[in-house]
């Protein structure tokens, strides 16, 4: 059987790991902390292929992914026995100004040319489709086929749902070198002294993943702080997510609870909470919903999003290091394009290619040295 080690166990490395053991890998998943414990418990579960998308590649990847997500969580929920609550109730994404309203038209227009489905809304109509939404926003675009997913859930879950495979796992212990020779992958040391084989080593450690020694070029993921605020049941009647352009968001979850969010913020490893970050999260979700101006939110937590230099993921193999694959950079859209990129990372490793185009994504668009693409 091909050995091969995933580093990271988020979204992105199980992803990877469960899609390698299905096609008959013995793979061997380790994680610093706990499974799902870093910035996939700590997102907001949207799969939004749509919103905040632009015209190319990874609007596709994007779109793939979002259309797949359904057996993903089947899958998940059969393997751990725990509910996700995947919903499918479109988001609504506010133009606060006569700029975001003629860019929303453009939006729109690209969008219904790819084959998606877009709608501008004048304030009414999205009071109709969503009450308590302002009634001062100039318009609304309408995404009726954006999801979510409970990340919170999906986070605790990816543990059991290891358990029910021959997935070895190893937790409480960080990989610390890719280990090569003659240009060839041969394990991972790790950060106890321990070694472990490998033909093939798949990296996927999030906001973690350019700090291993032994990488063959400077990898250029950086992390991110997105603080989050969740605001209690009954509180909102919410059915639908709502966004502005600024990248600030409301999401109803199945308890009647609303996440909202968020920050990007380069603070590099601090992933504390911070009273102004919260203010801003406040003051800009109380201009989508008015309602929460005057609520006090229940809870609040941070967590560190992977960011690569262009705002991209980084999928596929090491051109420098033979058995050297990436799955990392998701930035804010890890929870929507981990599965299918763990899917892409698991037909180059098993079968040496993949059905689906992930050459935009491969880590050498990057020059050498540098942190923009060349």
């Amino acid at each position: 059987m091909l050995e091969v080690v995933v580093i990271g166990a988020g979204i992105a490395g199980f992803a990877a790991a469960h899609a390698l053991w299905e096609r008959g890998a013995a793979v061997t998943l380790v994680e610093a902390g706990r499974p799902g414990g870093e910035a996939t418990g700590a997102s907001a579960g949207m799969l939004a292929a749509q919103y905040e998308a632009e015209p190319g590649a990874k609007f596709r990847l994007g779109v793939e992914c979002r259309a797949r997500y359904p057996e993903f969580v089947a899958r998940l929920e059969e393997l751990s026995a725990q509910a996700l609550h995947l919903r499918w109730d479109g988001v609504l994404v506010a133009n606060l100004s006569q700029q975001e309203h003629e860019q929303a038209a453009e939006a729109i227009r690209w969008q219904r040319e790819a084959g998606r489905q877009a709608e501008l809304l004048d304030p009414g109509q999205a009071v109709e489709l969503q009450t308590g939404v302002s009634a001062e926003s100039v318009s609304y675009i309408w995404f009726p086929e954006e999801g979510q997913v409970d990340s919170q859930a999906l986070g605790a879950a990816l543990g059991p749902a290891l358990a029910r495979t021959e997935i070895r796992l190893i937790s409480g212990n960080s990989a610390a070198e890719v280990l090569s020779r003659k240009g060839s992958v041969v394990g991972v040391a790790m950060a106890d002294g321990r070694k472990l084989d490998a033909e093939r080593v798949v990296l996927a450690a999030g906001a973690w993943s350019a700090g291993l020694r032994g990488l063959p070029r400077v990898l250029p993921v950086r992390p991110v702080r997105g603080q989050m605020l969740r605001f209690p049941a009954a509180t909102l009647a919410l059915e639908r997510m709502v966004a502005s352009h600024a990248g600030r968001y409301l999401v109803p979850k199945a308890d009647g609870s609303v996440l909202a969010g968020s920050t990007m913020e380069d603070v590099d490893f601090d992933p504390s909470i911070t009273e102004e970050g919260l203010r801003v999260i406040h003051d800009e979700v109380s201009q989508l919903v008015p309602a929460l101006a005057g609520l006090k939110p229940l809870e609040r937590w941070a967590g560190l999003r992977p960011l690569s230099a262009d705002s991209s993921p980084i999928i596929g193999p090491d051109p420098e290091l033979e058995g050297l694959i990436y799955s990392t950079g998701f930035g804010r859209s890890g929870i929507l394009l981990a599965p299918l990129a763990g899917a892409i990372v698991a037909d180059l490793v098993v079968v040496g290619k993949s059905e689906y185009d992930w050459k935009p994504f491969q880590p050498d668009r990057f020059a050498e040295g540098e942190l923009t693409p060349s």
